[in-house]
């Protein structure tokens, strides 16, 4: 530190400036205020993958089984039988929309089959436990839907079919069995065919 500064002035002891003429006396560093960082984006909520463990994906899924119930009520009371057909593939289609809309998560077709797969899984779970139970309390009701499907095939008079003999198997194990069959990849299969269809459309926008 300087005694004396250039202007000939006295220095005090460590003086930063001269008192006479302002000329700094010893380098000062310069404080430059550092940027604050950016806030790091936030990642998008982890959401478990489609299945039963997915507590939104069933919740929805059960929905849409509930409105695939309400809807083969209504066609059977208006006797058209393709309507709940129809009803089925816009229920996996709702609950691809319900999920994106609730998660704002994109669904693959693989996963928006699956979503649709298990909202069938619970149509069927449904119908059957209302089937069993109007055979439990009413026994005569099974027979009785049988004689009606008898009715119905002899009014189609499908040539080369023996009515009764197709009744017959219906009545049997293997028969029940294979209707079983049928009624589980039918009531699966379309739910899951419209989330497919819902999760290519939605992920166009």
């Amino acid at each position: 530190m300087p005694e004396y500064c250039t202007c000939g002035a006295k220095l005090p002891e460590d003086a930063r400036f001269c008192h006479k003429c302002g000329k700094p006396q010893r380098d000062e560093p310069l404080l430059v205020d550092e940027a604050t960082p950016p806030p790091l984006p936030q990642a998008p909520p982890r959401f478990p993958p489609i299945g039963l463990t997915n507590s939104i994906a069933v919740r929805i899924a059960l929905l849409g089984g509930a409105l695939s119930l309400a809807i083969l009520i209504f066609s059977s009371l208006i006797f058209v039988p393709a309507l709940f057909l129809i009803g089925l593939v816009g229920a996996g289609f709702l609950c691809v929309l319900l999920y994106r809309h609730r998660t704002g998560q994109r669904l693959t077709v693989a996963h928006g089959a699956h979503l649709g797969w298990i909202c069938g899984l619970f149509v069927f779970t449904i119908v059957i436990v209302l089937f069993a139970a109007n055979i439990l309390s009413d026994p005569a009701s099974f027979p009785a839907a049988l004689d009606a499907v008898r009715e119905q095939l002899k009014a189609s008079a499908v040539p080369g079919v023996d009515v009764n003999r197709v009744v017959e198997i219906m009545r049997s194990p293997t028969g029940i069995l294979f209707e079983l069959l049928f009624a589980f990849l039918l009531l699966t299969a379309l739910p899951a065919f419209g989330g497919a269809i819902g999760a290519k459309l939605l992920d166009r926008d």
